[in-house]
């Protein structure tokens, strides 16, 4: 990791134990940000085969071809955004394979700090919901594959944070290796993993460091004698806007909720608290909203969004706390269609103008990515033409979420995403989310990469014609009647094999722009909201003989008819250059980075046959793997090469073989239960065998031996599990009923070609009802400690302590849950001090009960009478005294937020700028 940029390579062995050669497949998850950008594999350590980046279906012909003629080949082909699958052909007996895949990618914030990055590897395929594109197995727990993983940080500033909280770390601070050696930089540190690490969640990793915020760009050059194709200069502007957005005086806020089944246990339970925050956030003028819970089914509080009021507030409480992950599979599409078809604006078309900001809150388990982003884009496309704003912002909530489907909803929608794991606070990010949509957006975004004035982005120029083996054909056609007449016999024309199956469509594609920007600014707004990190890429071309690159880049635009403008100095990419060589093609770390924006760009659009050839464009030019262009690797110096009617005359042989023994055991031989299919067949055929019975006797015997290997085959495609355990409504597939335990199943009575890992997976989950002590999740293996918070002397009347009589409880555990979750209902629970119950009891219109039993809630019993007693400076004011006391209630509810819950002011300083707007007006 070097500033914002990852820079990896994932290691994959494979040991072939099989006396034959043999081909392997599997498929593996990705960050669907990483641009694949480098392909080989090692065969036992001595020989390496470097794969090269060819159009998807010509890569796949390629690699059949090499493994019908005895060659070893591997082939690594992207089957969804985040699901990458390799294809090993011809490894030999006793080989050792080690598949080496590089990737770059831009590390996302954290969403509750700009000062964080967080890097997320995922480990594992969960169950998603729907048809998946391609054979994807079910995921299950490996207790055999296990993960290494080294992290070297490079900072520009210093570190001052390094955590997990998915997994437990080792860390070093102030170099690059597991031992501190040589002088201690702050700037640097190396972080790994325990040596039990199994393939079970995904692994996350959060780095703070000082300087992260300050807004910078880089440059790179690539020259046509360097191997690029043209002379270019790429840009990576990173920015995190500080400044305050002006507020939009009305918005609509539309909230989905996942209530699927994949969300059960904590991660709805943390939504649950999320969103009571959440809720009493929301502006008090202005303000209409509504609450959409998905799964199989949709629901919403209302029809369409109501005013923002007590009533409202206290009817969307309750209902928030009724929920419960029992809506089936994960089905997003109908409803945020009807979230975005309930919209005001649809509604009412003649009324003024209101914006809608819909907030997605889920693990995004589901496979219907493109129908998703589609919807999502169509609706922002068509708010855009009526002079409308719709944005959207996800929550990824969960060890397994679906980066690629939270990601998708966010750019497509212009919004943003951050993700909590599920032992991480989602209350801080969901707020973090609300300032941003509360802000308005900067229109008219451009920006000014410094370029000569001769260089301005053009469209790119296609055509479209059928298909044909000519790549230089065009899509006019010869006036017929120029044409000599067609003879009916034609000797000289030869037959070619027509091509079976979907043909590829030919586009002649124009020069690509000059200037080529992702994402672009002249279609939906660039998302640039303050404290989350924005990333902008360019590829400019060059003359022959180009002078430097720009000095400074420049953004220009609007927020609410005001001027915006920002100027950035341009630096030379620092990343050191041996490192970049050895990870990816060229040497190119911004090229790579830039084209995979670009490539991106086009992923998010309809798949037609003019973005697919583009996408095929980039990952050519660039050595990207991508939707439509794959890595393939051939050894072609494989001595021991057959020819393919021999490889396919000695398969055929081994299955007639394996054929004919098949038969002559169910015709002759019975099964007894107790042994398994080997032993009993050495045992039949040794010398010692007893008399052959009578032909009736054998029928006899044949028949029950075939029912009772008909009944064992049955119990294998079922295999037996413990009663009374149902299988997850959210799962790849809908499994069938599990059949009664049964003892007469036993390994032994298994044949020995169903043993071994062959049986179909399923995932079950115990419910289990125990009581155990609730403690603060603790994810930090490292951190530095948080600064105490400010307080005002003023804030705080004389006399007053609101310290030790207030329990010392996480801020994150729920009263719900504690009542709900573990003791059951009929068990009255105390209620605790915490953010969320502090949020319950806030008004919609910020202020706080001004009675006793709130009072002691805050400041403890035996400093009750002492709290009640308004100070001077409110007494001395004129006004109703109720409406005083309502005043000095909400301050001592600000003072307990700031000494109690300092380290979390994320989760309640919208809170608290409610509270201030309150007691503004009371005065």
């Amino acid at each position: 990791v070097v500033d914002v940029y990852t820079i990896a390579e994932l290691v994959q062995d494979y040991y072939s134990a099989a006396p034959i050669n043999r081909d392997v497949e599997y498929v593996f998850p990705l960050p669907p940000s990483a641009a694949v950008c480098s392909f080989k594999a090692v065969i036992d350590d001595t020989k390496t085969i470097k794969g090269v980046v060819k159009e998807k279906g010509e890569a796949k012909k390629a690699f059949d071809q090499a493994v019908a003629q005895g060659k070893t080949a591997g082939l690594l082909q992207q089957e969804y955004a985040d699901v990458f699958r390799v294809s090993l052909g011809n490894i030999k007996p006793k080989t050792k394979i080690s598949v080496h895949i590089s990737f770059v990618s831009i590390v996302p914030h954290d969403g509750s700090s700009p000062q964080t990055l967080r890097i997320t590897m995922p480990t594992a395929i969960a169950p998603r919901y729907g048809s998946p594109p391609t054979n994807i197995p079910w995921f299950r727990h490996n207790t055999q594959n296990r993960f290494e993983l080294s992290v070297s940080v490079q900072m520009n500033k210093f570190i001052t944070s390094v955590s997990s909280p998915s997994h437990p770390i080792g860390l070093t601070i102030g170099c690059h290796q597991r031992e501190l050696t040589g002088d201690y930089e702050p700037s640097k540190a190396f972080v790994y993993l325990g040596e039990s690490t199994m393939l079970d969640k995904d692994i996350v990793i959060v780095i703070s460091a000082q300087g992260m915020d300050t807004p910078r760009c880089s440059a790179e050059r690539w020259l046509k004698s360097d191997g690029a194709e043209e002379t270019t200069d790429a840009y990576a502007l990173t920015l995190v806007p500080k400044f305050e957005l002006p507020a939009l005086p009305r918005q609509e806020y539309i909230f989905l909720v996942d209530r699927s089944g994949s969300m059960r246990g904590g991660r709805i339970t943390a939504v649950k608290a999320a969103l009571q925050i959440l809720l009493r956030s929301l502006p008090s003028r202005g303000t209409s909203f509504n609450i959409v819970s998905f799964g199989s089914r949709y629901t919403s509080l209302w029809q369409t969004s109501q005013t923002y009021s007590a009533e409202s507030l206290d009817q969307a409480s309750k209902h928030v706390d009724g929920f419960n992950a029992d809506y089936g599979g994960t089905e997003l599409r109908k409803a945020i269609e009807f979230a975005f078809s309930s919209r005001q604006d649809v509604q009412s078309p003649q009324d003024e103008k209101v914006p809608t900001s819909v907030f997605v809150l889920t693990d995004g388990r589901m496979w219907d990515l493109d129908g998703v982003i589609n919807i999502v884009n169509y609706a922002c496309d068509n708010a855009k033409k009526s002079k409308s704003l719709l944005r959207t912002f996800t929550l990824g909530v969960g060890d397994h979420v679906s980066t690629a489907m939270c990601e998708g909803i966010a750019r497509a929608g212009k919004g943003t995403a951050v993700f909590v794991a599920e032992k991480e606070k989602p209350d801080a990010k969901l707020m973090g989310l609300l300032k941003a949509a509360r802000g308005g957006v900067i229109e008219d975004l451009a920006v000014d990469w410094g370029a000569p004035e001769e260089l301005k982005e053009e469209e790119d120029d296609f055509e479209m014609v059928a298909s044909s083996s000519n790549p230089e054909a065009v899509a006019t056609s010869p006036d017929p009647q120029s044409q000599p007449a067609l003879s009916l016999f034609d000797e000289s024309h030869v037959d070619t094999p027509a091509e079976v199956g979907a043909q590829k469509a030919i586009v002649l594609l124009g020069p690509p722009p000059k200037i080529q920007q992702a994402p672009k600014s002249d279609e939906l707004p660039i998302p640039l909201y303050p404290g989350f990190r924005c990333s902008i890429f360019a590829i400019v071309k060059r003359g022959p003989n180009p002078g430097p690159h720009s000095a400074n880049v420049k953004i220009t635009g609007k927020v609410m008819g005001r001027d915006v403008v920002l100027q950035i100095p341009v630096s030379p990419v620092s990343v050191h250059s041996g490192v970049v060589e050895r990870k990816v093609e060229g040497g190119k770390l911004l090229h790579t980075l830039a084209a995979k924006a670009l490539i991106q760009a086009f992923e998010d659009l309809p798949k037609t046959p003019e973005n697919r050839a583009q996408i095929e464009r980039l990952g050519k030019s660039y050595s990207l793997a991508s939707s439509a262009t794959s890595f393939v690797a051939i050894d072609d110096e494989t001595k021991d090469e057959v020819k393919q009617e021999m490889y396919e005359e000695s398969l055929e042989q081994e299955q007639e073989k394996n054929t004919a023994e098949e038969a002559k055991r169910r015709d002759v031989l019975p099964l007894p239960s107790s042994a398994p299919r080997a032993e009993m067949s050495a045992a039949w055929t040794s010398s010692e065998s007893p008399a052959a019975p009578d032909s009736t006797l054998l029928n006899e015997i044949a028949r029950l031996r075939r029912n009772q290997e008909r009944r064992i085959d049955r119990r294998i495609a079922r295999p037996s599990l413990p009663p009374k355990i149902s299988p997850p409504s959210d799962a790849y597939y809908s499994a069938p009923p599990p059949p009664e335990t049964s003892s007469e199943l036993s390994a032994a009575s298994i044949p020995t070609k169903f043993q071994g890992n062959v049986f179909p997976t399923y995932c079950y989950r115990r419910r289990a009802r125990k009581i155990r002590k609730i403690s603060p999740p603790s994810d930090a293996y490292y951190s530095a400690p948080a600064p105490p918070p400010t307080v005002s002397p003023a804030s705080i009347p004389t006399g007053i302590s609101l310290g030790a009589q207030i329990p010392q409880r996480d801020a994150y555990i729920s009263a719900s849950e504690n009542e709900f979750r573990d003791f059951g209902p009929h068990l009255a629970i105390p209620q605790i001090l915490s953010i969320e119950t502090i949020a319950r009891t806030q008004t919609f219109d910020g202020g706080f009960p001004s009675d006793d039993n709130h009072i002691r809630f805050i400041v403890g019993a035996d400093r009750l009478s002492m709290a009640s007693e308004l100070p001077l400076v409110l007494k001395q004011l004129s006004g109703a005294d109720a409406m005083k006391r309502a005043v000095w209630v909400t301050l001592l509810t600000y003072v307990c937020l700031q000494k109690k819950f300092g380290g979390d002011m994320d989760s309640w300083e919208m809170l608290v700028e409610k509270a201030k707007e309150f007691v503004k007006e009371a005065l």
